[in-house]
């Protein structure tokens, strides 16, 4: 690939902006450019654990949707209801979940470890106080 050179100094600037090597930044554009082309409703977002895709006009990450479609049999209509969200908002989530299952799995199995972290130091906090 060869970018123009003001797109490479834009790229270089928001790398040491973001403590990274451009050359990896410039993967990761790739990759959720590729993501976002495949699944029109779907974006990338900033947290704790890192990126993660989420669903446009929803407010939630791809992989609370599936989690709540999961708890409901897989029914898009049941999971849009609970969420009060568009069933098209949904089918979207499973869509991407079906192609990107490993990665979203993994991406869950690390929100579940964290949580379970959390609980675990909120608790010995708990307990601290009432000795």
């Amino acid at each position: 690939m060869r970018p123009s050179k003001r797109t490479l100094e834009r790229l270089r600037e928001r790398a040491r902006l973001l403590g990274e090597k451009h050359t990896t930044l410039a993967e990761r554009y790739l990759e959720e450019g590729v993501i976002m082309d495949e699944h029109p409703s779907i974006h990338f977002v900033d947290g704790a654990l890192g990126r993660r895709p989420a669903v446009l006009g929803s407010g939630l990450d791809v992989w609370e949707i599936v989690e709540v479609a999961k708890d409901n049999g897989g029914s898009v209509a049941d999971t849009a209801t609970y969420l009060e969200i568009d069933p098209r908002l949904v089918e979207t989530a499973l869509r991407c979940y079906g192609a990107y299952r490993d990665e979203i799995d993994d991406w869950i199995e690390r929100v579940q470890t964290l949580n379970e972290r959390e609980e675990s130091t909120w608790r010995a906090a708990q307990e601290a106080i009432s000795a």
